[in-house]
């Protein structure tokens, strides 16, 4: 169910913000770091972008994905619509924005062109179309009172800015939806239909609401899946979405299947289309989604039908004489079977899937990780201080002179143990300096592929040919550059650090375990090891690997450190030259990203952590075991008198510090609770 699949990322932020409250209480975080974690989890808002051309079954995919009921009106949203989103309020209501004065004269200069001129392309064909149709529209309606203004309205009156024929969707930019269901907290679902807008800021807007969505869904119908609008819809704005964040739906597959096409068949087909546009087109964006994705088949309506009570479909014409051709067609009897056979939890599955892989890495999982890495650190501590009171406690009833002979057995460990040190920081200097090596070869390798595929789309740009075209294939391909490419090989470059990371440190603890059984007697050194090592680990899983504040690989923060002076679109520099300036000043553009790469700033960041684990290591080893080893038996030797006195104190520290043990394990088991 909808409110499931939201109520669950819901608890999750919820659960993190208990765990911080506990966390600060417990004493393992303080308050400014408690602050940060609930401040970014307040702040922050799921993002799922619905795109699609009108009568794909969105309206009703969302009442079912939503609301579990028909509460939007379905299927009387022109091309032309406002931009909608829908989101928590203590009642139901909307909010209009409408364009303002320079908005609305943009669409009437579009209107009073002829879409019959010449060299002008489909899009611009559209959008001049759509302008004359919102402009005819508006007729009847004082126009100017409206501009540039808000306004509320009851829910029920929605139809009147977003149907076909209402009084004042010529005027309306966009328009918030607000519902009384708290699963809807901190949750916007945007129903995005304004593709081929005659206003370029409304276009905008729609673009930057999927840059920042979490998910984005193109809806296709299934009678004719992937048509001429849905190539445009998906070539023209999947790159505003970012790689590895779209999913596709191919709705009202019942119809087709009905008619004898199977779910493989329509699947295939669909693929197989985006497929040659993606080559007709040259972008190679299309293909990396079907790589990542499968095309989902489903029946929101069969959803919506299996979620609304029966009481309901009996009682309503329309909706009964559906209920029974799905029955019918598919064999079934009960709402339950309805729900089966629409796959739309399988849709679900996969929007989930994503945002854990998408978001929960960034949001949840590093302040989670840091949480517990500060347990266990603490935890860590009090071990620690055990472990050398029961080591003093021991080394009280022992003549001097096997404490002198300890004393020795100390000296060479610590002898060993630096001289182990000193060759992990070589091994991490290696590990880190190739791992900066391949990666800045990648990288290089990467840009400059790009650079000569753009250069090649330069070269085969004819001189008639329009330069919509060129611009478009050079920004699509500067795009995969930026979204797909250089973050995803700087994921891998930082995972595959971070496993040789680890298996090198854990080499390093396997020879520290030797030294400190060979010359440290009556000591648990396998658990002190242990919790070391256990510590560590979370320190580094709690951190990203070129900078512990940088939470996002594909930032537009990356790509500036990355790229001394870019320019990041052609467009501009296309359309206002002729043929040959263009190919002239394109190509120094071209030039210009691949000179003008430089990973060097971020990847020498790694090398950074070289010192800080060498730093952790010998606080843990030399500071926090060794010298106090030593400085225990420097007060043993010949301290006789007043053993019995600090025999005494020792016991009753270790009580606290046994009390104090159980109390973090206590807590940890709390903290398990909320995680649960």
């Amino acid at each position: 169910m909808a409110q499931n699949f939201f109520e669950e990322i819901r608890q999750k932020k919820e659960n993190l913000k208990s765990l911080a409250e506990k966390a600060n209480k417990y004493g393992w975080i303080d308050e400014k770091r408690k602050n940060e974690i609930i401040e970014k989890l307040d702040n922050d808002t799921l993002c799922i972008g619905v795109i699609g051309q009108m009568k794909c079954g969105k309206s009703t995919f969302l009442n079912s994905f939503v609301f579990e009921d028909d509460v939007l009106p379905a299927a009387t949203t022109p091309m032309t619509a406002a931009l909608s989103v829908i989101t928590y309020g203590e009642r139901k209501r909307i909010v209009a924005e409408f364009y303002n004065s320079n908005e609305w004269n943009e669409q009437k200069m579009t209107a009073s062109r002829n879409p019959n001129e010449e060299n002008l392309s489909d899009s611009e064909k559209s959008k001049i179309k759509a302008a004359k149709e919102l402009v005819e529209k508006s007729s009847g309606l004082n126009v100017e009172k409206y501009l540039g203004k808000t306004q509320e309205d009851n829910f029920e009156n929605l139809v009147e800015y977003v149907g076909a024929e209402g009084k004042y969707v010529s005027i309306t930019k966009s328009v918030t939806i607000y519902y009384p269901k708290e699963y809807l907290k901190g949750v916007e679902i945007v129903d995005t239909p304004g593709f081929n807008d005659p206003i370029v800021s409304r276009e905008e807007r729609t673009k930057d609401f999927l840059k920042k969505a979490d998910v984005v869904l193109l809806m296709l119908y299934a009678g004719r899946p992937f048509d001429s609008t849905d190539r445009d819809i998906l070539f023209k704005n999947v790159k505003s979405c970012g790689i590895g964040k779209v999913l596709i739906g191919i709705n009202k597959y019942d119809i087709p299947y009905n008619n004898g096409d199977t779910e493989d068949d329509i699947i295939n087909y669909v693929s197989r289309e985006i497929r040659k546009a993606s080559q007709e087109l040259g972008d190679d964006t299309i293909n990396s989604i079907l790589k990542e994705t499968t095309p989902i088949t489903l029946s929101a309506e069969m959803a919506l039908l299996s979620e609304i009570p029966m009481s309901k479909i009996s009682s309503d014409i329309i909706y009964s004489d559906i209920w029974k051709r799905h029955c019918g067609n598919f064999e079934i009897s009960s709402q339950s079977e309805m729900r089966q056979r629409s796959h739309i939890d399988n849709l679900i599955r996969a929007i989930q899937d994503m945002i854990d892989k998408e978001k929960n890495a960034i949001l949840i999982a590093k302040p989670l990780n840091a949480i517990k890495a500060a347990g266990q650190s603490k935890k860590t501590e009090f071990i620690k201080e055990k472990d050398l009171l029961e080591n003093e406690l021991k080394l009280l009833n022992l003549p001097d002179s096997e404490l002198e002979e300890r004393e020795e057995k100390l000296e060479k460990a610590e002898r060993r143990l630096n001289r182990k040190i000193n060759s992990l920081g070589d091994d991490l200097e290696s590990d880190f300096k190739a791992t900066i090596r391949k990666g800045k070869n990648d990288l290089e390798d990467i840009v400059d592929a790009s650079c000569q595929k753009m250069n090649s789309i330069v070269d085969a740009w004819g001189r008639f040919e329009r330069s919509e075209n060129l611009s478009t294939k050079l920004d699509n391909e500067l795009d995969y550059l930026k979204k797909r490419r250089l973050p995803r090989t700087l994921l891998d470059l930082s995972q595959n650090t971070e496993r040789k990371l680890k298996s090198t440190i854990s080499a390093f603890f396997d020879d520290v375990q030797i030294i400190f059984d060979n010359n440290i007697e009556d000591f648990d050194s396998e658990s002190f090891i242990k919790n070391v090592t256990t510590k560590l680990d979370m320190d580094i899983d709690s951190k990203n690997l070129f900078d512990e504040d940088i939470t996002a690989l594909d930032d537009d923060g990356i790509i500036k450190i990355i790229f001394k002076s870019v320019f990041w679109e052609f467009r501009p520099i296309i359309n206002a030259l002729s043929h040959g300036s263009i190919v002239n000043d394109v190509k120094r553009n071209i030039s210009d990203i691949s000179t003008s790469f430089d990973p060097d700033p971020l990847l020498d960041r790694i090398l950074d952590k070289k010192d800080k684990i060498i730093n952790f290591v010998k606080e843990e080893f030399i500071d926090g075991l060794i010298n106090p080893l030593k400085e225990q038996i420097k007060e043993c030797k010949g301290k006789k008198t007043d053993k019995e006195k600090r025999i005494g104190e020792i016991n009753q520290k270790l009580v606290s510090l046994k009390s104090n043990i159980e109390t973090i394990e206590t807590q940890t088991t709390e903290i398990n609770k909320i995680l649960l």
